[in-house]
């Protein structure tokens, strides 16, 4: 039975799952983009950190047409809402990459952002967020 998420994140592993053919998680990445695009998942926020991720490695991976779909997908969505980090942000990020060695900025971008909205969901396959108090990752809706 599939869960209705009112807000939550999702990594750029998953979106770029989504749109590249060979990526491992292609449909679990699928299944969530799915859900999302089904309004199963109402609301999403990402880091800008999390947007530039996604767009580049699908323009050196993929093709230009798939970043350019991307990057209108996101910039057109209602319920895609890009958070940009300010310095109150990088503090916080700062403060986590110190915290949690083996995550990337981005990473750490993310639970910043989870703190700030108070979010606790996160679909991701990265299981170094695991460590992390308060986020409920999710590789299936």
């Amino acid at each position: 039975m599939t869960q209705f998420y009112k807000e939550c994140v999702i990594d750029s592993p998953v979106w770029i799952g989504a749109k590249s053919k060979n990526d491992q998680y292609r449909l679990k990445c699928l299944d969530i983009v799915n859900n999302f695009n089904s309004e199963n998942i109402r609301k999403v926020y990402i880091t800008d950190y999390v947007f530039l991720e996604t767009i580049n490695f699908l323009l050196r991976k993929d093709s230009f047409e798939e970043s350019n779909q991307a990057l209108f997908n996101f910039l057109q969505s209602e319920r895609v809402e890009i958070v940009f980090v300010d310095e109150v942000m990088l503090d916080d990020i700062k403060n986590i990459f110190e915290k949690y060695k083996n995550l990337s900025l981005t990473d750490c971008s993310i639970i910043a952002l989870m703190k700030e909205k108070n979010i606790k969901h996160l679909f991701s396959f990265d299981s170094g967020f695991d460590k992390v108090k308060d986020i409920v990752r999710r590789e299936n809706v």
